[in-house]
């Protein structure tokens, strides 16, 4: 029991981690991670906030996890809706916690997107530890991956191109601008894959070091 409960712990921190990285990426308006830009877009568009529109969103990749695998579909993942759930509540909250974060010029805005961007990757290589589950996203790419037989490398490059796409077309059509997407959203799909294997490769390295 008290191994579950240090299990769910490591993914919970996991998934805060995330979100504050979400949080500061919109305050530093150059674009979020490919995965928080419909979101960011769309609270810019609209009155709902980010954490509404994340809900929502992965709300719905669960939904369609279902209607791709139908009875493949394991029950026990519809614990990602409650994830969904926490996770589009925390990415409020960190919003809410980082007035502070104002940068005053390109620079410093690059400077923070690039800070977001790592603990976005840091927050999912500790979600990943426990093995309990995937959030929405992943877990629709695992879906579509089960169902083509196409690998889930290749997917995910193609499920994160389509979602920067829809983004930055619905920017466009409601703002007549780039808000949300933006140059920054381009290093964060590649910085965040970066981060988690330097995760990798130094939890490696710690546990040579202890002669595991």
């Amino acid at each position: 029991m008290a191994s579950v409960a240090r299990r769910i712990a490591v993914f919970l921190l996991g998934v805060a981690i995330m979100a504050f990285g979400v949080a500061m990426s919109v305050r530093a308006d150059l674009g979020t991670s490919p995965i928080s830009a419909f979101p960011a877009v769309m609270s810019h568009a609209t009155t709902w906030t980010v954490g509404q529109v994340t809900i929502a969103m992965n709300v719905t990749f669960v939904l369609l996890q279902i209607l791709i695998l139908r009875r493949r579909y394991q029950p026990a993942q519809l614990v990602q809706i409650p994830i969904a759930v926490v996770f589009g509540l925390l990415c409020d909250l960190a919003l809410w916690l980082t007035p502070w974060v104002q940068p005053t010029n390109y620079l410093v805005q690059w400077l923070w997107t690039l800070l977001a961007a790592a603990l976005v990757g840091i927050g999912v290589w500790v979600e990943v530890q426990p093995r309990l589950t995937l959030l929405p996203g992943e877990g629709l790419v695992l879906a579509l991956s089960q169902a083509t037989g196409a690998a889930f490398s290749t997917l995910k490059i193609a499920f994160d191109a389509t979602l920067v796409t829809i983004s930055a077309v619905l920017s466009l059509i409601l703002m007549a601008r780039l808000a949300g997407v933006r140059e920054g959203t381009i290093a964060a799909a590649f910085l965040v894959g970066l981060t988690v294997k330097a995760c990798n490769r130094l939890a490696a390295r710690v546990r040579g070091g202890r002669g595991e």
